[in-house]
């Protein structure tokens, strides 16, 4: 077997993977659900026809949307991670010897079910790590029943899409911001400066009224719009104070100190828009 799966995110822009087998095909309560074997890229997790991670190209996305909120803060003991259902953010997350408790609130316990069954080579099975606790329910209302206790968020989410609009308002950075124990230091999924200026932008204007260091950064993942995706800082702690930690054990294969602080320096025209 030997097929295109085409991806349109956007009216205006097209991208292909070619599919050696297909793994899984199915309509959960809240998506459509597939997980097929792609040419080069390896299994891929597609949600309601949007690529969310390959094999080959995930660690751009999860150790930079991991590691410099929690290099930020240093030690951090309590972390929660919204979404994040393939377990690839908390494969990262549990590298720190620091940390006591993970909390996953994802809304879709079959994306936990089908990664635990077809994503083993890549992430092993970090929910069976004792420090961790699946929560399935809605982030919001998670968010809003615990002001300030945890050190880490990791927003680790779909684009904004349906559902997931609400996971790129201003009222969730406002839940998220809440949440953080003092020192502590929250990452997003942020989309792409090329196709959401516009939406980048406002999330920017809302973070920047309530913590002290926003910033935006940037990673190349390959198989997604435009080759790549930003995130997201959200702390009163500068993002540069992870520069100076010692990363955790396991070895990365995308973050090194060169692109950690190479992330953060924005095209021209985007910098423009975001910080005038």
């Amino acid at each position: 077997m030997s097929i295109w799966f085409t991806e349109e995110l956007h009216p205006y822009y097209r991208k292909g993977i070619r599919v050696k087998k297909v793994l899984v095909d199915e309509q959960t309560q809240f998506q459509h659900l597939q997980i097929v074997e792609a040419e080069f890229f390896g299994k891929t997790v597609i949600l309601d026809g949007i690529i969310q991670l390959t094999e080959r190209d995930n660690m751009g996305y999860h150790e930079m949307i991991v590691h410099v909120p929690m290099l930020a803060v240093g030690a951090p003991k309590r972390v929660l991670i919204v979404g994040g259902g393939d377990g690839g953010t908390l494969q990262q997350v549990l590298r720190y010897e620091s940390v006591r408790e993970v909390f996953v609130c994802e809304l879709d316990q079959r994306v936990v079910e089908l990664s635990r069954e077809h994503l083993a080579a890549s992430f092993g099975d970090p929910w069976a790590d004792p420090r961790v606790k699946l929560i399935v329910r809605d982030a919001f209302d998670y968010l809003a029943e615990n002001p300030a206790q945890f050190d880490v968020i990791i927003s680790d989410t779909t684009d904004p899409i349906g559902m997931a609009e609400r996971l790129f308002s201003g009222e969730f950075y406002e839940l998220v911001a809440q949440s953080l124990a003092p020192g502590g230091a929250a990452s997003t999924q942020c989309e792409q400066p090329f196709f959401d200026t516009d939406l980048i932008k406002q999330i920017y204007e809302s973070v920047k009224t309530l913590v002290k260091n926003p910033a935006y950064y940037y990673a190349n993942i390959p198989t997604y719009p435009g080759g790549g995706i930003g995130f997201m800082y959200v702390s009163d702690v500068p993002w540069e104070n992870g520069l100076n930690t010692s990363y955790p054990p396991g070895g990365n294969k995308y973050l090194n100190p060169e692109i950690h602080k190479a992330a953060f320096a924005l095209p021209e025209f985007f910098r423009r828009e975001l910080q005038g």
